[in-house]
């Protein structure tokens, strides 16, 4: 078939591919039996069955890809800076803002209605690690009613932005420390991966396109989706289906507009007959 147009690429920096993260440091003992709910039905006794590392784990690639989402709007907003925002930046940020914004309360909702009551039929879960979702959602929505607002310059949304981003990071954290070893160690993989499946069903598809745009620094190569694909067992038509175009849809409804910005140059119009969404 016909290979798809390369794609304009932000500068390297701006996506910090998973294996950038170094390796996860594991910050509780999952064998602990305090984290039983059942220790004789269930004991935690699985994490040897993981033959993929936690690096590699759709959890934590999907953590970095939030990861990249906000270093790559922390960046735009420092070349922002204090400037007064021409129409379309205040466009472009609205835009993206709405993406990652559905991105986020997505994300959020698939951990509290699916990942976690999995979880708790054999782990009694660290509070925190339910909890802080309360107030992510709280902080995330004081950037949004900056960037709906009277949005002047740039100054005016990085403070929000920045104690949104804090937060956000150390919960990534607290969940691939904690939650992910906990996983490991109470389900097989096999048990997981119906659950990972409802998760890539229920994301809307341009959302989804930024997970596999953000598994490399070249803006989610073939190389590196259908290394997931094989790891998760998917097979490889999915790819020209579904994933790549995917991957096309979150570049042109959202990555566009953080290339344009840094750019200094308004995105292109949508394409015609794109149902971008």
């Amino acid at each position: 078939g016909n290979a798809p147009p390369p794609m304009t690429q932000a500068p390297k920096s701006y996506i910090a591919p998973p294996g950038s993260y170094g390796k996860i440091k594991i910050s509780i003992e999952p064998t602990d039996t305090k984290y039983a709910k059942d220790l004789a039905t269930y004991p935690p006794d699985k994490s040897g069955l993981w033959t993929a590392p936690m690096e590699t784990d759709g959890w934590f690639l999907e953590h970095c890809n939030i990861r990249s989402e906000c270093t790559k709007m922390a960046d735009v907003l420092d070349k922002l800076g204090t400037k007064t925002l021409e129409e379309w930046e205040i466009e472009s940020l609205r835009s993206w803002f709405a993406n990652h914004n559905l991105h986020i309360h997505e994300h959020h909702m698939h951990e509290d209605n699916i990942f976690t009551p999995f979880m708790q039929t054999r782990i009694n879960l660290p509070e925190k690690l339910t909890t802080d979702h309360v107030q992510l959602v709280a902080l995330l929505k004081a950037v949004m009613t900056i960037v709906e607002g009277q949005l002047a310059s740039a100054s005016v949304l990085r403070p929000a932005f920045e104690e949104y981003q804090k937060m956000l990071f150390t919960h990534l954290k607290e969940e691939e420390e904690i939650g992910l070893p906990l996983l490991r160690a109470y389900f097989a993989p096999e048990e997981v991966a119906p659950k990972t499946q409802e998760i890539i069903n229920q994301t809307a598809p341009h959302i989804l396109g930024g997970f596999f745009y953000h598994l490399d620094a070249e803006g989610g190569s073939k190389g590196a989706i259908n290394q997931f694909m094989a790891q998760e067992g998917i097979p490889f038509f999915v790819y020209y289906i579904a994933f790549s175009p995917m991957r096309q849809k979150y570049f042109d409804t959202t990555q566009v507009h953080i290339d344009a910005l840094l750019a200094g140059k308004p995105p292109p119009a949508p394409k015609k007959g794109c149902l971008c969404l």
